[in-house]
């Protein structure tokens, strides 16, 4: 028994001895480097890094053969450059950039293919660059004889630099290796063209083969003759298939693809395959998502009736309109299959909400204008249906009041919305003063993509006291139609397409049956990008009016044509380009007539500046015999922001009268001033 305990205890010491070893073995290892022993690790990655420096081989890349015409295709070579994209992680040896560049020909011989070169060849050579800088006569290095000039380098048979040359220099602290530069010599060839488009569609009861017609090859973007490019051949599959699904097929999708070379010819034809499935009527909808919003007016937006033929356009529509409902975050439309034995296949609508109600405000500020600020409340489903109450109050130096708008969607048939709008307010200004209170009444019709029109009812009380009619007090009730046409890319900083607005309103006193008058204006503005990004933009924009049945002592102060200020003819003080009282007090008038012009340059991602001219004119007559024009022009600045562009403008009259005008006007807003 005490043998084996003290055989057992004896081997355990053993056992415990040997782990010490182990450790000093491992740590003398971790220790050691080919620059030698370095302490417990103090210092290490230091001289590592540095080692690493000295043996890296920086290296140019440069493609040739290519004609620079081709841009495209040079920016997708040095994409897909393996060699380019590790630039900055240069290799140990020529051997290893060599590897890169065998890597990289393989990614070439792909690129080219897909733009249309077939038989494209492409080789490289690595060579040491030549140095262009002039050398220093007092160096060592230009002295003859010197041991430093005369000993090089010398490369192994695998490319590598000797050890005996390269390592002593990088001990002794030499200059770093020659950069290399590695040069792709490329012959692309002659390019491959489409020599033909042929489709073999396979529906339930029969399998067609055709050649493309010339207006599917139209819809599909290709052309016979055109280079057999890789992006517009696929693109034109799914083109095929949206065609089809055009034509009634909703679960059509494209088969295999074939494309044959006629290396003879140096051209290929194209076979697409396509299954088109059953021909299908939209069937019922159901609506995934709904949360506060009522799932069947969400339905209600669908923009086909029930069994009409399949048609994707009729589902794209119906996905934008509810996208612009402003009521949710994502809208997703799309069909479901199976197609049920009737024929109909069912549409999902999927949404996400996004909150719908908010608070916001805003200021302004101008010289002749003074101080404002507005701030509002919207609920963009009061009642579950879409319903929008946007409540809001201004303050100026001119009016203050409130301000109330209501819009029901969908107003007993599709696109049509019924909107009221009141507004109860105090006006303070140079041409009148006093109360108003007015409300409209009607609805709203969209008219096609662009267009829109609108018709009702409305309502006026006002009290005011103007230049040259004292103490008025209408009641006014009258019509209101206007048409409006808008397709520009932004409400708050267009670049592109064009606004015009034409509005009728009827008026008749409803104390006083002997006032009778209608007020009909036109105003448009139009937006040119010179440049591809909107960097650049012209705007022009002029408005007319004219009113028809009153002299113009009979009309109430708040109806006549009015110009001059921020919205209208920058450089002249709100309401002051037009006829004057004796005072100097605006009276208005009975026409009215203004042009701008701007140039919008953004010279940074943030700044912008405006150049502008404007001129305008209010006449007392319906129809002026003189149209003569006061004239203003000046420079804005923009600043761009998440939510449009901060503006200040500065400007001056250029027909300045005695008296009456200042030598200038400046404005702050948001949003451009037309």
């Amino acid at each position: 028994m005490t043998d084996c305990m003290f055989h057992n205890f004896r081997s355990y010491g053993r056992r415990v001895a040997f782990v010490p070893l182990l450790m000093a073995g491992t740590l003398l290892a971790g220790c050691s480097s080919d620059e030698g022993a370095v302490g417990f690790g103090f210092g290490a990655d230091e001289a590592v890094q540095q080692n690493d420096l000295r043996s890296t081989i920086p290296y140019e890349v440069e493609l040739t053969g290519i004609d620079p015409q081709e841009e495209q295709l040079i920016a997708s070579l040095n994409g897909a450059s393996t060699a380019r994209r590790l630039q900055s992680r240069p290799t140990a040896s020529r051997a290893g950039l060599q590897r890169r560049a065998e890597d990289d020909i393989e990614r070439f011989q792909a690129v080219l293919r897909s733009k249309g070169f077939y038989e494209a060849q492409v080789t490289f050579d690595i060579a040491e660059k030549v140095s262009t800088d002039p050398v220093d006569p007092q160096s060592p290095d230009a002295e003859d004889g010197s041991e430093n000039a005369s000993e090089k380098p010398t490369e192994n048979k695998n490319g590598d630099i000797d050890g005996s040359a390269a390592g002593s220099e990088q001990a002794e602290g030499a200059d770093a290796p020659t950069p290399l530069v590695l040069s792709y010599q490329i012959d692309v060839g002659t390019p491959y063209l489409i020599e033909a488009v042929d489709l073999k569609t396979t529906y339930p009861d029969k399998v067609i083969e055709r050649a493309a017609t010339d207006a599917e090859l139209e819809a599909t973007h290709l052309q016979i003759g055109q280079r057999a490019t890789a992006e517009p051949i696929i693109l034109a599959e799914q083109y095929g298939v949206d065609l089809l699904r055009s034509r009634g097929y909703p679960l059509a999708k494209a088969g295999k693809r074939t494309v044959m070379a006629n290396t003879a010819n140096k051209t290929i034809s194209v076979t697409y395959a396509f299954d088109a499935g059953a021909e299908a009527n939209f069937g019922t909808v159901n609506v995934n998502g709904a949360e506060e919003v009522d799932a069947d007016f969400i339905a209600g937006y669908r923009s086909w009736g029930a069994g009409e033929k399949y048609d994707p356009e009729q589902v794209r529509t119906t996905r934008r309109d509810l996208a612009q409902s402003n009521l949710f975050d994502s809208v997703i439309v799309k069909p479901v299959g199976p197609i049920s034995d009737s024929g109909e296949i069912p549409v999902d609508i999927t949404v996400v909400e996004r909150k719908h109600r908010s608070i916001g405000g805003g200021v302004n500020f101008s010289t002749a204008d003074g101080p404002g600020a507005n701030a509002f409340w919207e609920h963009r489903n009061l009642f579950g249906a879409g319903e929008k109450l946007r409540l809001g109050v201004e303050a100026s130096g001119q009016e203050q009041g409130l301000t109330a708008e209501f819009r029901k969607p969908q107003f007993l048939r599709r696109r049509q919305a019924l909107v009221a709008e009141g507004n109860a307010k105090n006006h303070d200004t140079d041409a009148y003063q006093g109360e108003l209170v007015d409300s409209f009444v009607g609805v709203e019709r969209r008219l096609g993509e662009n267009w829109s029109g609108t018709f009702g009812f409305t309502a006026e009380y006002s009290d005011l006291t103007g230049a040259d009619s004292p103490n008025e007090q209408f009641y006014l009730g009258g019509l209101r139609g206007i048409l409006k046409h808008d397709n520009t890319d932004n409400p708050l900083d267009p670049t592109e397409g064009n606004r015009l607005e034409l509005n009728v309103s009827p008026y008749v006193g409803l104390t006083d049956t002997d006032t009778s008058f209608t007020s009909v204006s036109l105003g448009g503005s139009q937006y040119l990008s010179i440049d591809d990004d909107g960097d650049y933009v012209m705007a022009a924009r002029a408005r007319t009016g004219t009113i028809i049945g009153e002299e113009r002592g009979n009309l109430p102060s708040n109806k006549r044509f009015y110009s001059g200020g921020g919205g209208s003819i920058r450089g002249y003080e709100y309401q002051k380009v037009g006829p004057l009282a004796d005072d100097g007090d605006p009276v208005g008038g009975r026409s009215v007539l203004e042009v701008g012009f701007e140039f919008r340059a953004r010279i940074t991602e943030s700044f912008g500046i405006v150049p502008f001219i404007e001129g305008g004119n209010v006449y007392e007559s319906n129809n002026p015999d003189d149209i003569s024009l006061l004239w203003a022009t000046g420079l804005g600045f923009r600043y761009y922001t998440a939510v449009g562009p901060l503006r200040f403008d500065v400007a001056v009259p250029l027909d300045k009268r005695e008296n009456v005008d200042d030598d200038y006007q400046f404005y702050i807003s948001l949003g451009q001033a037309f």
